[in-house]
């Protein structure tokens, strides 16, 4: 069997107060492997857009807002095949959108909206 727990009694006293939080643990990435897993990516990036990136077609801010509300409601219906299929643009230009987390402001918001009604 297993051995008996031990009791509280016996062993060092517990602080059981309330005056502060307990400590959080953050995880860490691996530091080792990161910095070159990041040249390996950049490099194919790289390969893959010579001239950089510059997609063709360009959506609109509430089109991509729309696909993001899309894949938040349901990540299999839409994957990025299927989005970059309906949006007619490439499925590098929907991870790219999804998994940007740049909001613009209530001015530039409004600028934008100009911008396109023009």
């Amino acid at each position: 069997g297993h051995p008996a727990p031990l009791s509280l009694a016996e062993g060092e006293s517990l602080d059981l107060s309330e005056d502060e939080p307990p400590a959080r643990r953050r995880k860490r990435a691996p530091v080792e492997n990161t910095p070159e897993e990041w040249r390996r990516h950049r490099l194919a990036i790289k390969e893959a857009f010579p001239q950089g990136w510059s997609p063709p077609r360009k959506l609109s801010r509430e089109a991509m807002d729309g696909m993001r509300a899309m894949h938040i409601y349901d990540k299999r219906t839409f994957s990025t095949p299927v989005l970059a299929e309906k949006f007619k643009i490439s499925p590098e230009a929907v991870r790219r959108i999804l998994r940007s987390k740049w909001e613009p402001s209530r001015e530039q918001r409004a600028r934008f909206a100009e911008r396109e009604r023009r």
